[in-house]
């Protein structure tokens, strides 16, 4: 028999408001809600969150390594320590994510990335992300191994990862990008556009081959100078935000992107931005430097994100809790629409917004209790087991 938990003296985080009621668990997901003090049986383990605020699990769609582990190394069980590092964090449900690799390892890391994916004993590992190898501009990643999209290379991308191959991001102007991402939608991969050199007037045409999201959003796209008697010349971060069905991520760690053009994104409906960390390996400690690839070494340092020997940027050193209470810091919205971005949207993106995502009857019971003064993680649940803290 499931175990059924009844949880009162908290705040609720739903997709439509914060609620005081209580929360009712059986097994493995939300069983819905009643009013506190309501008569319901004695069968349900009561917990008392002492005042806490129960929120959806959060979910990054784009993580190149956490920890000590970078997941383009493929180490012997580094998606398993992370997926129990990330729960303290609040974090349920990730993507270990890999850069453009030489053509010749690329499908051997896929193929052990996505079975370790399998393994992970904490947050899900939901599987895999490749940003890349299909780009137009390379950003940090590694020129030497960008190639081009074609319908061979998708097949073998899904083949090496088994079905585990959940998101890619590409340029869609790239010659072959149509019939690359006919096959990976077939196959219910999201497409992302992102370190793309698309011109604004081409977008409409590209989203409707597919493209379900944006990749760290404002990062690695052109800007044009304005025309004469200074006209504003529409860019491509324009023409993303002018698709209503674009998903937009973003970096919140306040460099990536200023915090008043987060502000300007969170005037937007609420489904359409998404938080994704695009940590680098020693995210979530105090750093240290290491090699990207090879001859290109950068340093991760909390709060000053991953820089390379230059100063350019290669990726955040965000933990996913930490984004979450910096979008609500930026952006002046409040809980509701900061838990949209951090796990509904996301769970969108993936298509998978009836099983995770959300505090909702009949979604997963993955949520975490946060402190209502600091917002910081006090426990988090993954199918109502707590994995990591505790309630009291």
């Amino acid at each position: 028999m499931p175990v059924k938990q009844r949880w009162s003296n908290i705040t609720v985080v739903t997709p439509t408001g914060q609620i005081a009621s209580d929360l009712l668990i059986a097994g493995d997901r939300f069983a819905g809600f009643v009013p506190a003090g309501a008569e319901i049986g004695d069968n349900w383990q009561r917990i008392d969150g002492a005042g806490g605020i129960l929120f959806p699990g959060i979910i990054d769609v784009l993580q190149h390594g956490f920890g000590n582990h970078l997941y383009n190394d493929t180490e012997p069980g580094a998606v398993d320590e992370n997926s129990r590092r990330l729960l303290r964090h609040g974090v349920t449900g990730f993507l270990p994510s890999i850069s453009c690799l030489p053509p010749a390892s690329m499908e051997g890391v896929l193929s052990r990335l996505a079975a370790q994916c399998e393994s992970a004993g904490g947050a899900r590992a939901l599987g895999v992300h490749s940003e890349g190898p299909c780009f137009g501009s390379p950003g940090a990643h590694n020129p030497e191994n960008i190639v081009p999209p074609s319908l061979e290379l998708a097949k073998r991308m899904l083949a090496a990862t088994g079905g585990r191959l959940k998101a890619v991001t590409l340029a869609p102007e790239r010659e072959g990008a149509e019939e690359f991402i006919d096959v990976l939608k077939a196959a219910g991969v999201s497409i992302h556009l992102g370190h793309s050199l698309a011109r604004p007037e081409h977008i409409p045409r590209y989203v409707s081959w597919g493209i379900d999201a944006v990749t760290h959003m404002y990062n690695v796209m052109p800007t044009y100078p304005p025309r004469g008697m200074g006209m504003h010349v529409m860019s491509l971060t324009d023409a993303l935000l002018a698709e209503p069905g674009l998903a937009l991520g973003l970096v919140a760690d306040g460099i990536h992107v200023e915090p008043q053009m987060v502000r300007l994104l969170a005037q937007l409906s609420p489904d359409r931005v998404f938080l994704e960390t695009d940590a680098m390996k020693y995210a979530g400690t105090p750093g240290a430097e290491f090699e990207f690839y090879p001859g290109y070494w950068v340093t991760s340092a909390p709060g000053k994100a991953v820089r390379d020997r230059q100063g350019g940027l290669c990726g955040s050193s965000l933990a996913p809790d930490e984004a979450m209470r910096n979008y609500l810091r930026f952006s002046g919205r409040d809980l509701v629409q900061v838990a949209h971005a951090t796990s509904l949207v996301p769970a969108r993106v993936l298509g998978m917004e009836n099983e995770i995502g959300s505090i909702a009857r009949g979604r997963m019971a993955d949520f975490a209790l946060l402190d209502a003064a600091t917002l910081e993680i006090r426990a988090t649940y993954v199918g109502g087991k707590c994995l990591w803290g505790r309630h009291e």
